[in-house]
């Protein structure tokens, strides 16, 4: 009778141990304050992006990233100048290129200026981010962070020297303007 109680112990004591470790990989519910909130999540990390993006061009934190946001902004308020130039001599003259969907065929300062601040936004932003939440270990992501602005500089300095151009080949003194 003996052996029948121990071993009555031992098969409840072996049950107990099993249905604590079957409990055990039961995964919890997360409390409801625990919950991370995806729809606010995401604004707010693009929200801290921005400041740490103004942040650093401020305060010149990374100078080739921020040598490569002024050169930006220089190239668009070049590209700017010089159309507006072109419209207040030329009337016949209309913004063309993909520009003219954003701030229409003869926009003013202001259409531009909005235009530019938009876009040198967004493109010093996402350069911000590539460059600091990117492989910066590997070696082609030492360059590859530049892609965005520099296709914008680029652009922006071609389209400054068309403009450019396009006075200089028309001013009255030139042989072939008539």
């Amino acid at each position: 009778m003996r052996g029948a109680v121990k071993l009555a112990r031992l098969l409840v004591a072996a049950l107990l141990c099993s249905a604590t470790a079957c409990a055990q990989q039961i995964e919890k519910p997360e409390p409801t304050g625990a919950v991370r909130n995806e729809l606010l999540s995401r604004p707010a990390a693009f929200a801290q992006e921005i400041v740490s993006s103004a942040h650093d061009l401020v305060t010149f934190r990374d100078p080739s990233w921020s040598l490569l946001t002024i050169a930006q902004i220089g190239a668009a308020s070049a590209d700017a100048v010089t159309s507006l130039n072109n419209f207040h001599a030329y009337p016949t003259c209309t913004e063309t290129g993909v520009s003219r969907f954003f701030v229409g065929q003869r926009p003013d300062m202001h259409k531009y200026l909005i235009g530019g601040a938009i876009e040198i936004a967004v493109e010093a932003v996402t350069e911000h981010y590539l460059l600091h939440h990117g492989p910066t270990h590997k070696w082609y992501w030492r360059t590859l962070w530049t892609v965005p602005q520099s296709i914008s500089l680029y652009e922006h300095a071609q389209a400054s020297r068309h403009n450019a151009s396009l006075i200089f080949a028309c001013l009255p003194q030139a042989p072939h303007c008539g």
